[in-house]
């Protein structure tokens, strides 16, 4: 049977509830009424309307001041950039010399470079006793880091090398957000994604593009370091990130003896990767081999040294925008000097890793010149690229 809905209320309830009239003048309650009215609208009016908090901010402030670019730090950047080209062009350069020696040679000139700086300064050179145990383990990565670096660009073209060790920033997201539970927003996951595509077009990994033609070598060995060098270079940032209290000099002192002793270990070794044509030793090598020896140690000191002093005088994103110039150098130096002209697809992927390096740069630029009159929904994807 069914029964019509009837809304029942219990009678002792209703006879001893009072009405929001009783004992109060009408002219009282509307006063009330109104003054609740108007407040819950203020308030659903600042609910709906917080999106447009900072773009009102803003715009009572006024637009912000543009920091002049320091020139100079540029031209230091560039610098750099040529030091470290030259360097790694004169590593594979010097067929006659293993690599692992002329990471010993450069590695000593280091330290005799250093060291003045350190007893000038009266600077502890063990560091700070918070961080010597952190500094060894940096000094253990960079000296594997640079292992890896003298092979792959003993082995492998100047250009592809170059890309690949610059695809480190795929591997910092990472162990940013695994370890350091910093975020990662949408504009980072698309350029650790066209990272990984520009790496993979470089590299041709023979279970992706299926080499069959016998006439084409794929060597492994090369193109394993300098993934590696890529990998170790962003763990070696995360932990300097660790030592921002420990003077340079100190850190440049800490890899050179970590690089010391592991090429000096490897080189003595009679097999390996390492030992296997890529050259003789170099107290058997002519005078004029010893001078471009010489050379690699001076320009890679010359290069941090340079790239140190930019740093203090610019932001770190301008400095890594033009540092994305190193690869567009290696690939002139390649073409010029030992006349191989890049593929297609590792030209193309190399172009991917420099606009993603590019744009690592710049993404708090980006960031604070999004049109504020964008939709809300463009605008705050956009602004989430500068999260920490």
């Amino acid at each position: 049977m069914f029964y019509p809905a009837v809304h029942w209320r219990p009678p002792q309830l209703h006879r001893t509830l009072k009405t929001p009239t009783d004992g109060v003048s009408p002219s009282s309650t509307s006063s009330e009424q109104d003054s609740l009215k108007d407040s819950s609208q203020s308030n659903y009016s600042t609910i709906v309307d917080h999106n447009e908090l900072n773009r009102k901010i803003k715009e009572d402030l006024g637009p912000t001041a543009v920091r002049r670019t320091n020139w100079w730090a540029i031209l230091l950047t560039f610098l750099s950039g040529v030091c470290f080209t030259l360097s790694s062009g004169l590593v594979k350069g010097i067929e006659l010399i293993n690599p692992m020696e002329l990471l010993a040679l450069r590695a000593a000139i280091q330290i005799m470079a250093v060291a003045p700086l350190i007893a000038c300064k009266l600077i502890n050179p063990f560091g700070p006793p918070g961080y010597r145990i952190l500094m060894m383990v940096q000094g253990f990565i960079g000296g594997w880091l640079l292992v890896a670096l003298f092979i792959a660009f003993r082995r492998l073209p100047l250009g592809d090398a170059t890309s690949i060790i610059f695809s480190s920033p795929v591997f910092v997201l990472i162990m940013s957000f695994a370890f350091l539970r910093e975020l990662c927003g949408t504009f980072r996951v698309v350029i650790a994604i066209t990272l990984v595509t520009g790496l993979v077009l470089i590299t041709k990994p023979p279970f992706i593009f299926n080499l069959d033609d016998p006439s084409m070598t794929y060597d492994v060995l090369g193109y394993s370091a300098a993934v590696l060098g890529a990998f170790l270079s962003a763990v070696n940032i995360v932990v300097m990130r660790k030592c921002k209290e420990v003077h340079f000099s100190v850190m440049v002192l800490y890899l050179s003896v970590g690089s010391l002793v592991i090429s000096l270990s490897l080189s003595f070794a009679a097999e390996g990767p390492w030992a296997a044509g890529m050259g003789g030793s170099l107290w058997s090598a002519p005078l004029v081999e010893w001078a471009y020896a010489s050379l690699v140690g001076v320009t890679g000191l010359l290069g941090q040294v340079l790239l140190v002093i930019a740093l203090n005088l610019e932001s770190a994103g301008k400095v890594a925008v033009t540092r994305s110039l190193d690869i567009v150098l290696a690939f002139i130096l390649q073409i010029c000097y030992w006349s191989d002209v890049p593929d297609i697809m590792g030209a193309v992927g190399s172009v991917l890793i420099c606009m993603c390096v590019i744009a690592i740069g710049i993404e708090e630029q980006i960031a604070q010149l999004v049109p504020q009159h964008w939709p809300c929904c463009v605008y705050s994807w956009v602004n989430r690229i500068a999260c920490k």
